[in-house]
């Protein structure tokens, strides 16, 4: 991974993952001029029956697919019909399941979540919850499903340098070593932003609840000169999505001159942009795979990148309102 060629082939990789992503935008109610259209519906006529015993289920299991062993990492599923039954996290372990944590449903209730801690253990894991057998359900294992745990004892000094190098602009952004999308690829690093906006009626008017999420996933193993590009090139794309924190117009604008500015060239005006904007803080092009042209407009945009949202929404796990327009 340290040839050239190696970066490459690692780097055209990670582009077909990378581009920043649209919003998942949900619009409010329309269609109609007057306030009274705006307001939500009259609630759904209701109905049920008295008989019958149900049986208890098994919720879908909530977890992130990224962790790392540092942090308390854990699982929720919701538990219907909950009667103290026993709820099983188990492991995979060399083809067998295994429980590595355990607890117990409320007693009563229609409904309730149950949290289950995963034990710190590196690598990409795969997972299942276990519902106990009692008399108002058979056993009930949910599908199984992975989560990755990133090791931070064995790369806590490459860590260390990587944040170094983007610690002023991207200070808290989660970082990756090794995940399965980085493996799987053969990338040396990738980066996500994902935002998703859902209207809301406060009472009075439909409004946007906004959140997002940022991530940096790198490749273990590359020197100095080659993680630092890596680490800031990723650390651009994250600084790339940060105008949709002011505004869709703010982010419109910002990719149209994108567009404009890094029209010309084989590669997608994201990638060379992102290169760029690592150039404006290495100095040097010496890693850059998709452009090695960074003068003039290029220059000027990339750094004033940097100085208009480098400093900005910098919480990787974000949430705001704005008004529904």
């Amino acid at each position: 991974m340290k040839t050239r060629t190696s970066l490459v082939a690692a780097l055209c990789a990670a582009a077909l993952s990378l581009p920043v992503a649209a919003p998942a935008m949900a619009s409010p109610l329309s269609g109609a001029s007057t306030p009274a259209a705006q307001t939500p519906s009259a609630p759904a006529a209701r109905s049920g029956s008295v008989g019958g015993a149900s049986s208890a289920k098994l919720g879908k299991p909530s977890y992130r697919k990224l962790q790392t062993t540092k942090k308390r990492t854990s699982v929720t599923v919701r538990v219907t019909k909950p009667r103290y039954q026993k709820v099983a996290l188990q492991r995979k372990d060399s083809g067998k399941w295994r429980t590595v944590s355990s607890t117990r449903a409320p007693r009563t209730g229609s409904s309730a979540k149950v949290t289950l801690r995963v034990p710190a253990k590196a690598g990409n894991r795969a997972y299942r919850v276990v519902l106990g057998k009692s008399k108002y359900n058979k056993t009930i294992a949910s599908k199984s499903f992975k989560i990755f745990q990133s090791d931070s004892k064995k790369h806590a000094k490459y860590i260390a340098k990587a944040r170094s190098y983007i610690k002023k602009y991207c200070p808290t952004t989660p970082i990756y070593i090794d995940s399965p999308r980085v493996k799987d690829s053969w990338a040396i690093g990738m980066a996500w932003t994902r935002w998703n906006a859902k209207p809301r009626w406060t009472g009075k008017r439909w409004v946007y609840d906004w959140k997002w999420t940022q991530t940096i996933e790198l490749a273990s193993g590359q020197d100095d000169g080659q993680l630092r590009h890596t680490a800031i090139h990723e650390c651009a794309h994250i600084v790339q999505a940060r105008p949709i924190g002011k505004s869709e117009a703010a982010y419109d604008a910002s990719k149209k001159a994108e567009q404009k500015i890094f029209a010309k060239g084989a590669a997608d005006p994201q990638e060379q942009q992102a290169d760029c904007m690592a150039t404006a803080i290495t100095g040097s092009t010496r890693y850059n795979y998709y452009t090695s042209s960074c003068k003039g407009s290029r220059a000027k945009n990339a750094k004033s990148m940097w100085k208009k949202w480098g400093l900005k929404y910098q919480n990787p796990e974000r949430r705001w309102t704005t008004p529904a327009t």
